[in-house]
């Protein structure tokens, strides 16, 4: 049985002034600051900088074939608090994609690196697992120093179909850390990891959700699928 997968992050404050999101339908783009989205009855795509995420949802007519896609880009800022000294962040990221055999698949990428060239990403690829180069000494930083960092996220998909219509779906999003001290040591460290420069917060809604919700009632009304999906 496929499996829809649902990009799931938890909520973070968003602010638009230094963020960047573009989302593609089927041609169709749309570009925004703090959040873009789009959707029809082939295709959706969210990227939201509130939820730090990014989604598609694909499906297409029989003998007909759908695009979609999303990006977010940023600078951010994270803020270590509970010590003094020196110590690493390892960043916690996240992708997801699918593949069906059958002129379906999806990608997506997810990575955080600093002006030295340091970081990490984490990337899924046709279906593929996870997968991720993050270690307990990706991202350096000090205890009370803002450490700039540029976040990136990109997610794009194909399907067609030549008798039944099939869902497709990818996505990223979703920053966490995990901090060590300079011998590898855990730390329970407190942090924020918001937008540089920014002083005015703008919450974004989670809109993948919306989105799927879209879709799957796009699948229902044209009953294409003789399947049902958990969430909808």
């Amino acid at each position: 049985m496929r499996r829809l997968f649902l990009i799931l992050v938890a909520c973070a404050p968003g602010f638009a002034d230094t963020l960047n999101t573009s989302v593609t339908c089927n041609g169709v783009t749309y570009n925004g600051t703090a959040s873009a989205s789009c959707a029809d009855p082939n295709a959706s795509a969210s990227a939201s900088s509130g939820n730090q995420m990014v989604g598609i949802y694909l499906l297409s007519d029989p003998g007909g074939s759908s695009l979609a896609s999303a990006s977010l880009s940023g600078v951010y800022e994270l803020t270590v608090f509970g010590g003094s000294g020196d110590g690493f962040a390892a960043p916690e990221l996240s992708a997801s994609s699918e593949f069906d055999g059958a002129g379906a698949d999806s990608q997506a990428e997810e990575s955080l690196t600093n002006s030295s060239g340091g970081g990490c990403s984490a990337s899924s690829f046709y279906g593929g697992m996870l997968e991720t180069n993050c270690t307990s000494t990706s991202l350096p930083f000090v205890f009370g120093v803002p450490e700039t960092l540029t976040l990136s996220m990109d997610a794009s998909g194909f399907s067609s179909a030549d008798y039944e219509t099939y869902p497709i779906t990818g996505g990223a999003g979703g920053v966490g850390f995990a901090f060590y001290d300079v011998n590898g040591n855990p730390l329970p460290a407190t942090y924020t990891f918001v937008p540089a420069s920014s002083t005015t917060p703008t919450p974004e809604p989670g809109m993948f959700p919306l989105l799927t919700t879209i879709a799957c009632a796009a699948l229902i009304a044209r009953k294409r699928l003789r399947k049902s999906f958990p969430v909808c």
